[in-house]
């Protein structure tokens, strides 16, 4: 979901395609065009570098990998990488809608094309297999996935209203949860995420975290958000353009980075990328761990 933002603010006079910029200059208008970090931390952090992507219509999607490379998906029909060591570009297309691309997974990358069907990538956006139908013709149709490694996924099922891990080489169901609706209303969930053996189902002011075996470990009190992702022991979420700090442990959310407007956020241990208006602004996040 794209949150609203200014069109004249972060427009830089001039940048490089698709190369970090080292120079003086470039560091004269990144000082300009700074993003105010209002930070627990109790240090205002500004942009180390920034990437301009050169593309043609609309940027619908948004992510990064653990090896700071860069994803994003054009006019929702073309997914698209740019590498970080090397700056050269890859794409993707297959005709159909691609959409919630998912680059969580150090292994491969997902997204939805022609809303019906998985794709699973690796991370030079080749097929490592075929597309995972999503439907009510399989024993498998959720709404929300999250891929483990080369033969599983795991996903939730609105109609069986459980959490599901699914071979999808061998089209099986191998283990699923407890049923997950509360007693007067189904739940409604909007985001999955599998990271380091963990699930987070997360919807409705709540994320439910399971262990590996599908039992529910903890329930995680959070507000509502645009963008979720999970590092360590912390969620990272976005909300009315600032960008948040759920520490697990304590339930207690921080406010890491408020912003006039963005597109999307993306972080790794490394960095925060933010994307407004197709200029991705790079920002340590070592102190955010």
């Amino acid at each position: 979901m794209k949150l609203n933002h200014n069109k004249n603010s972060f427009k830089p006079k001039t940048e490089k395609t698709f190369i970090f910029e080292k120079t003086m200059k470039n560091h004269f208008w990144i000082l300009i065009f700074v993003l105010v970090f209002n930070s627990g931390f109790g240090q205002e952090l500004i942009p180390i570098d920034s990437i301009r992507l050169e593309a043609d219509g609309e940027i619908t999607d948004f992510g990064t990998d653990d090896f700071n490379n860069i994803y994003f998906i054009r006019n929702s029909t073309e997914l698209n990488k740019i590498e970080c060591q090397t700056k050269k570009r890859k794409s993707f297309s297959n005709r159909n809608i691609l959409e919630e691309l998912n680059t969580q997974n150090i292994l491969q990358l997902s997204l939805k094309s022609g809303f019906f069907n998985l794709l699973i990538l690796d991370n030079q956006l080749n097929p490592v297999q075929d597309p995972i139908p999503l439907n009510s013709s399989t024993d498998f149709s959720p709404t929300l996935t999250a891929p483990v490694d080369n033969n599983f996924l795991w996903g939730y099922d609105p109609v069986v209203q459980r959490l599901l891990l699914w071979n999808y080489r061998e089209k099986k169901i191998v283990r699923q949860s407890m049923i997950l609706n509360d007693r007067d209303a189904a739940e409604f969930f909007t985001k999955l995420i599998y990271y380091s053996n963990k699930i987070y189902l997360a919807g409705n002011g709540k994320i439910l975290k399971f262990d590996e075996f599908a039992n529910l470990e903890k329930v995680i009190p959070i507000d509502e958000y645009d963008q979720l992702y999970v590092i360590e022991n912390y969620i990272f979420y976005s909300k009315e353009g600032e960008i948040y700090r759920l520490d697990q442990k304590t339930n207690l959310s921080e406010k890491i980075a408020e912003t006039d407007g963005f597109d999307f956020f993306s972080l790794n241990k490394s960095y925060l990328f933010v994307l407004k208006d197709k200029v991705v602004y790079l920002y340590d996040s070592q102190n955010f761990f």
